[in-house]
């Protein structure tokens, strides 16, 4: 029974490892040919230019031409009752640990911390729909604010965006594409950070307005595919921990039908 569960939870994270693959592999052709088929990246006419070729008709750009780029604030001493709470205030404070425990799709849901009013005034505060993208640590990772709230230092965020030439989405994924590059040329002290010097003068592959919703459709569309296998693989796990506390304890014995579909399931891997 247990190999039945621990079976479809291998077979759910093989299809994980290979979107996410495939994802890698869309990128790099999105971001070199544009949208287009596979079978016709070879008609795409293309220009060499510093961050490697793109198609001829999309602009470089530097980002500082398309946002003002801003670094978050943190107040200090930290843990300060002064500036912070566990209870809420209504003011998120927005940690890097809350990217990685609350991140759902592309937005930021919620938060352990807040920030009393003098907090606020110590630190930057932003409505939802912010784009950030943390500067210090695991450099490089974006995600839209879906709260409002004050963000932590180890954060940059992206201001005033000239939506008529850059469209949010297609600016989450190609930093996302750049993640390593972003990791390389961060300046190292006790750990990397991307200050927004290095981030305004970044140059950025600059499609057509249709083409960067295209293109931010299609990768939507796969993330949404590794969600949802994510989810099924934490369900499994939940899943397999609990037979195991009550098959130790004895307390059950499955149907055999329900057995069954878990079998079926591990064997589509």
């Amino acid at each position: 029974m247990l190999r039945t569960v621990q079976r479809a939870k291998e077979a759910t994270e093989r299809v994980i490892t290979a979107l996410k693959e495939l994802k890698k592999s869309l990128m790099k052709h999105l971001f070199t040919y544009g949208p287009v088929p596979l079978d016709q990246a070879d008609q795409v006419p293309l220009k060499e230019t510093e961050i490697g070729p793109m198609p001829e008709h999309w602009e470089l750009v530097k980002l500082g031409e398309l946002c003002r780029i801003v670094r978050g604030g943190s107040p200090r001493p930290k843990g300060d009752p002064r500036y912070f709470s566990k209870r809420p205030t209504g003011i998120h404070w927005i940690k890097i640990s809350d990217l990685t425990k609350y991140k759902r799709g592309l937005y930021i849901t919620a938060t352990d911390e807040y920030l009393t009013e003098e907090g606020k005034r110590k630190s930057r505060f932003l409505r939802r729909g912010t784009f950030v993208v943390t500067n210090s640590g695991t450099v490089g990772i974006p995600a839209f604010l879906g709260i409002d709230g004050c963000i932590h230092d180890g954060y940059l965020a992206f201001l005033d965006i000239e939506t008529s030439r850059l469209h949010g989405f297609y600016l989450y994924y190609w930093i996302e594409n750049i993640k390593t590059y972003l990791e390389k040329i961060a300046p190292r002290g006790t750990q990397a950070n991307l200050n927004t010097t290095i981030a305004k003068n970044l140059s950025i592959s600059l499609p057509p307005i249709p083409e960067q919703r295209a293109i931010a459709r299609i990768l939507q569309t796969v993330d949404r595919k590794i969600e949802a296998e994510e989810a099924r693989k934490e369900a499994l796990e939940g899943l397999f921990k609990t037979l195991l506390h009550h098959l130790m304890m004895a307390k059950i014995r499955l149907p055999k039908e329900f057995i069954r579909r878990f079998e079926e399931t591990g064997s589509h891997g």
